[in-house]
C-alpha cells in the first residue's frame, strides 16, 4: 500500500506547515528559480519499497497536462507562461508500479503582464515657496535592470484647467544614498527618446528623461527654477512590464488649505485586479525629521471618471485588521489607509488636512499580491 502524498505550499513564506496523514509527514519547500520556473521540493514518502515521485502540473484544477518524474523529493517546472495559473499534484510510486493517490492541490500564478502591476504614477502638489519641493518615490524590485521615464510638468497643466501652473519645473532622480542618477531642466536636451515613447512633455520648459535602474529606492525632486513657485506634476512610468516591478510609489509634498491639495494618481496595468494598499501619512513624519507635518490627513480614492470609491480619516475607524495584517499599517492613529482590489485602469488619491489644516504629507501606494 502507498500512503497518499501530503502535500502543500506557500508561495509567500518558503515553508507551509500542513495538517499531515498518518504516518506521512510533509514539509514542502518552494522556491521561484525564475520568472518562468518554480522548483519544489517535499519530504520523502517513509514506506521501504518507493522508488520515485511524480509531480504534475497543468492550467486547470484537477486536470493536469503534463508531469516530471524523480526519483529526488524535488523537480523544478521551467518553460511557465507568464501570468497564468497553475495547479500542482504529487503522487509517489513503489517497485511494483504501483501509484499513489493525488496530494492535496496547490496553485501558483507565474508573475508577469497578465496580473495586474503598477505601470505609472503621477503625483501633483502646489510648490508655493522654493523651499517647497515635490517628490516622487518608488521601489524598483528586479532581477536585471529596469528602464522607466521620469517627467516634470508645469506649463502645460495650463492647458488641463490647472491654475497657476509652475513655469519652469526642474528635476533630479537620486538613489537610495542621495547620489543623482538623472537630472532635467529643459526636456528636449536628454529626453530625445521620449517622443518615439508618447511621453513628449508638451512644452520645452518641462523636464524629462528615460535611465534604467538597477533594484532599490529613488526619489524624483521637483522644483520651481529660480525662486518660482506653482503647480506641478511629477510622473513615473514603467517602460518595461517583463523586468521586474514598480512595488511601492509615494509622494511627498506640502499640503495647503482649500484646493491645494496633494493628489497622487497611478496605473494599474494588465489583465487582472491588483490588490493594493493606499496610505495618506502626516504626524509620523516628524520622527523622520520633517518639520510642520500634516496633523490629521485624510485620504480619498477615485477612479478613472473622477468617482469617489473609497474614502478614510482614521485608518483604524475601518479595515484594521486587514491594514494590520498588511504589517504595513501607518504608526499613527490619526493617519489614513485604505486597501482595495483594483481592475486594471487610472485611480488618483486626494490627501487634504482635517479642518483645513495644512503640513506636509507622504502618499504610499502598495501593492499587495
Amino acid at each position: 500500500m502507498i500512503y497518499e502524498a501530503g502535500f502543500s505550499m506557500s508561495f509567500c513564506r518558503l515553508l507551509s506547515l500542513v495538517r499531515l496523514l498518518p504516518l506521512y509527514a510533509l514539509i514542502p519547500a518552494v522556491t521561484v528559480t525564475a520568472a518562468e520556473s518554480v522548483s519544489l521540493s517535499w519530504d520523502s514518502n517513509p514506506e521501504p519499497d518507493i522508488v520515485g515521485y511524480r509531480l504534475y502540473y497543468g492550467t486547470h484544477a484537477g486536470s493536469y497536462a503534463a508531469y516530471i518524474d524523480t526519483k529526488a523529493t524535488m523537480a523544478t517546472v521551467s518553460n511557465l507562461l507568464e501570468g497564468t495559473t497553475y495547479f500542482f499534484a504529487v503522487t509517489a510510486s513503489n517497485g511494483a508500479g504501483g501509484e499513489s493517490d493525488f496530494s492535496n492541490e496547490v496553485a501558483y500564478t507565474i508573475p508577469g503582464e497578465a496580473a495586474g502591476f503598477l505601470a505609472n504614477v503621477s503625483s501633483r502638489a502646489s510648490l508655493q515657496s522654493p523651499d517647497f519641493v515635490l517628490i516622487g518615490g518608488f521601489i524598483i524590485e528586479t532581477e536585471t535592470p529596469k528602464k522607466v521615464a521620469v517627467r516634470a510638468l508645469g506649463p502645460s497643466l495650463s492647458s488641463a484647467g490647472v491654475s497657476g501652473a509652475l513655469e519652469d519645473p526642474t528635476l533630479e532622480l537620486l538613489d537610495s544614498s542621495g547620489t543623482v542618477v538623472g537630472s532635467s531642466d529643459d526636456w528636449q536636451s536628454g529626453g530625445r527618446d521620449l517622443p518615439g515613447l508618447g511621453l513628449a512633455p508638451g512644452d520645452e520648459r518641462e523636464s524629462g528623461f528615460t535611465v534604467t535602474l538597477p533594484a532599490g529606492g529613488y526619489s524624483a525632486v521637483v522644483r520651481g527654477k529660480g525662486s518660482a513657485g506653482g503647480v506641478a506634476l511629477v510622473e513615473i512610468y514603467d517602460l518595461d512590464a517583463n523586468a521586474g516591478r514598480i512595488a511601492n510609489i509615494s509622494t511627498r509634498s506640502r499640503v495647503g488649505p482649500g484646493d491645494s491639495v496633494l493628489i497622487g494618481g497611478f496605473i494599474i496595468a494588465g489583465t487582472e485586479a491588483s490588490r493594493v494598499l493606499a496610505r495618506a501619512i502626516g504626524p509620523s513624519l516628524a520622527s523622520a525629521g520633517v518639520s510642520a507635518p500634516l496633523a490629521d490627513p485624510s485620504l480619498e480614492l477615485h477612479d478613472a471618471n473622477g468617482s469617489l470609491i473609497f474614502t478614510n480619516d482614521n485608518w483604524r475607524d475601518t479595515q484594521e485588521r486587514e491594514i494590520i495584517d498588511s504589517t504595513i499599517a501607518p504608526t499613527d492613529d490619526r493617519e489614513a489607509a485604505i486597501i482595495a482590489t483594483l481592475t486594471p485602469g487610472a485611480y488618483s488619491a486626494v490627501i487634504r488636512g482635517m479642518n483645513n489644516s495644512t503640513g506636509v504629507a507622504l502618499f504610499e501606494i502598495y501593492t499587495l499580491d
